[in-house]
């Protein structure tokens, strides 16, 4: 069992770990975070032809609805085009547009360079670690 010493240190860790901006992503084009993450899954999905938004919620381990409404937005940024399955109206298939493939290109390094930053700070073994944290963690 976690005493309430453990619990207070790791929350006071987790504070300056967050105010230190150490992890603090550039954003581009009013997107946030999430945007983002939709908009890299569409541009690296290279194992799939056809990238529908029940695919990318599967990738991102979250609701259908929830990608629904970041493709809207992305879309309006004009940076994702839709179609629907001429055979399959309830399929919906998601590709980006030029804007976006350039966006995506353009950003990919400085977007994960804190993180990048991190993990060359802790070194091999404790990268290892705390990837099996997360997947832990994220499991719930």
């Amino acid at each position: 069992m976690t005493s309430m010493t453990e619990l207070q240190y790791i929350d006071r860790l987790l504070q300056i770990f967050r105010r230190s901006g150490i992890y603090e992503r550039p954003h581009h084009e009013n997107l946030n975070d999430a945007d983002i993450m939709v908009l890299y899954c569409i541009g690296f999905c290279e194992d799939l032809n056809d990238i529908k938004l029940s695919d990318i919620a599967k990738r991102l381990k979250v609701t259908l609805p929830a990608v629904t409404h970041k493709v809207q937005t992305l879309e309006h940024a004009g940076l994702i085009t839709k179609r629907k399955d001429a055979n399959d109206l309830r399929k919906t298939y998601v590709k980006l547009t030029d804007k976006g493939q350039a966006l995506v290109l353009s950003s990919k390094e400085t977007y994960y360079q804190p993180l990048l930053e991190i993990m060359d700070a802790i070194g091999e073994e404790d990268k290892q670690h705390f990837i099996r944290i997360l997947e832990k963690v994220s499991k719930k």
